[in-house]
């Protein structure tokens, strides 16, 4: 048997199987028994029976016997990308919500379908080109489980950058309200569920989450240095460090977050100057290659012109 038989046999046999699966599910209207029956689970066996037939779809029953297999093949690819540790402390700074297990499970399964479609992909230029099957077949699959793996990766490193500079850019302002609610009597537990209930970035929701944690009976100075480590931020880090030392010997507050508020102030205000003077120096590209140009010709093509017509 060829490679472009057992190709076309395998896309002709999904094919058919898909509209007979069609065929099978859609031979019937559904009745009013059926549509009333989800409404009814609670008070009827029979509405219960009824909204949960035996399975004898072919594509539901074959999806349900392979599903182990599939996850456990999944896990394995899983373990074999590694990096799970780093990855998770990346993943928790990205503030993604979804669990990190599950994103662990869509980057494998990702790859795998990746690889599997750059393998048919590589197989058919080969076979279109004259090239060896099997080479070409391999170098797609891995080619597209790289490019894949890549592509996540780069995305879940720009939303820990994004998530970074969104806290670095409100922390002065939190801490300032933080501090002033602490001037005026309140404890720290509750001046941070009132800063989180006015903050709606994303330390604002890092420390809503560290309250709803301490609400839950863990200690606030623990809570804080995890949340630390979960920010990507050198500032709020060593904010954060000062204050559960505080918190552990029984230190002022209000103080401790004054210095701190001031200190952002400065680095918030050397920072701007330092991002006014990277975009200065970016303007530089389109002044120099666009706007310059286009002037120049303008001041010069006019004396041009009128030097040709003297001469």
């Amino acid at each position: 048997m060829s490679t472009e038989a057992l190709i076309l046999g395998s896309m002709m046999g999904l094919g058919l199987w898909s509209l007979a699966s069609l065929a099978w599910s859609s031979r019937r209207p559904v009745t009013m028994t059926e549509r009333i029956a989800p409404y009814l689970l609670d008070v009827s066996a029979r509405a219960r029976e009824i909204h949960n037939p035996p399975v004898d779809d072919p594509l539901v029953i074959a999806g349900k016997v392979i599903a182990p297999d599939v996850a456990v093949f999944i896990t394995r690819v899983d373990r074999l990308l590694g990096g799970r540790k780093s990855q998770k402390l990346v993943y928790q700074q990205s503030g993604r919500v979804e669990p990190f297990e599950q994103f662990r499970q869509r980057r494998a399964f990702s790859a795998v379908v990746a690889a599997v479609v750059g393998a048919l992909a590589g197989a058919g230029v080969a076979i279109v080109l004259a090239l060896p099957v099997l080479m070409t077949g391999v170098a797609g699959f891995l080619a597209g489980a790289m490019i894949t793996l890549v592509w996540q990766d780069y995305q879940l490193t720009r939303d820990v950058k994004r998530r970074a500079a969104g806290i670095t850019e409100e922390f002065p302002t939190i801490i300032e309200l933080l501090g002033l609610a602490l001037a005026a009597g309140d404890s720290l537990p509750r001046a941070l569920m009132r800063v989180t209930k006015r903050a709606p970035g994303e330390l604002g929701r890092e420390w809503a989450r560290v309250m709803l944690m301490v609400d839950l009976g863990a200690p606030l100075a623990e809570s804080l240095r995890a949340s630390a480590v979960r920010i990507n931020s050198p500032q709020v880090r060593a904010f954060v460090e000062h204050l559960a030392q505080a918190l552990d010997r029984g230190a002022p507050l209000a103080e401790v977050v004054a210095a701190h508020s001031v200190d952002a102030k400065a680095d918030f205000s050397r920072g701007l100057v330092e991002k006014a003077g990277k975009a200065e120096v970016r303007m530089l590209v389109p002044m120099v290659l666009l706007i310059l140009p286009v002037t120049v010709i303008f001041a010069v093509y006019p004396g041009l012109q009128a030097l040709e017509f003297g001469f």
